[in-house]
């Protein structure tokens, strides 16, 4: 393991793997132009793994922008303006990335080799005889992404009836500790489409029956966002020790469009995580 690593880039692969390798010895220092970590999810998913990771010592620069890179034959310095210098032994670029279509040979089929991703329509055809999946297409560079167009894909190949591809419920799993669970729209998402017709709710595990049983490793929340007008879940998220495995009833009930009064009404295993969703039901405002 490396001494020292710079991670350039706070989302998802970023804050992963600076864990991984903070736990094994590696002094970490994280660099993210935007002003916090894990920028595309709720803010308090963000305030919560910073604190995780300050508390594990982990050095966080938020808000910084690397100007510039150099690497003198044993390590590299990356440049912030009006920020610090970080030196490290090794760096990591973990700052998203964008398919190259001319590589694939895009304009064969008649697409825009310029174009950030492919066009596919709901049955993921780029062009007759041709399907694409996955990363290239846009729609979120998960694995369970690239199986869901593949079972699609597969289904009209073997002639056999399909539902249309659709992203209302993309359910995503940060997989650093505590897990950090989201699916749907974020608060300022649903808040940007619906306006004033959307309300949250929020229950912090730890003020949870489970979370106050489990004690240690306890941290994390679970955050509902709502859509008033049709009285059923946006988006949510669940972070904590089960937050990807919590966010399996939440991907169902969004998925679905569950009425949140169902979901009021409905019996919960005591005392578990996902307990604390009725909870944050009975938090709505």
């Amino acid at each position: 393991m490396p001494r020292s690593l710079i991670v350039l880039g706070g989302g998802q692969a970023g804050v992963e793997l600076a864990q991984v390798f903070a736990r094994f010895g590696t002094a970490v220092t994280i660099i993210e132009a935007a002003g916090r970590l894990l920028p595309q999810d709720e803010p308090e998913s963000s305030a919560l793994i910073t604190k995780i990771f300050c508390n594990e010592g982990i050095t966080v620069h938020t808000g910084a922008s690397a100007k510039s890179v150099s690497h003198d034959g044993s390590a590299f310095t990356v440049t912030v303006p009006g920020g610090p210098q970080v030196t490290g032994e090794r760096l990591l670029v973990a700052t998203g990335c964008q398919a190259d279509l001319a590589s694939l040979g895009a304009g064969a089929i008649g697409q825009d080799e310029h174009a950030s991703y492919l066009e596919v329509g709901e049955n993921m055809r780029a062009a007759p005889g041709v399907w694409a999946l996955g990363d290239v297409v846009g729609k979120g560079a998960h694995t369970h992404m690239s199986l869901y167009h593949g079972r699609i894909i597969l289904s009209q190949l073997l002639g056999r009836p399909y539902h249309p591809a659709e992203y209302h419920a993309v359910p995503k799993v940060t997989f650093t500790d505590p897990e950090i669970g989201a699916v749907g729209l974020t608060e300022a998402q649903a808040r940007e489409r619906l306006g004033d017709k959307v309300s949250t709710g929020i229950r912090w595990i730890p003020h949870s029956d489970r979370g106050w049983i489990h004690k240690a490793g306890n941290d994390g929340f679970i955050k509902l966002v709502v859509d008033g007008e049709r009285g059923v879940l946006a988006g949510a998220t669940s972070a904590g020790a089960a937050g990807g495995e919590v966010l399996s009833m939440l991907t169902l009930a969004v998925h679905a469009a569950v009425p949140v009064q169902r979901l009021r009404e409905m019996i919960y295993a005591y005392p578990t995580f996902h307990g604390a969703v009725p909870e944050a039901i009975g938090r709505l405002s």
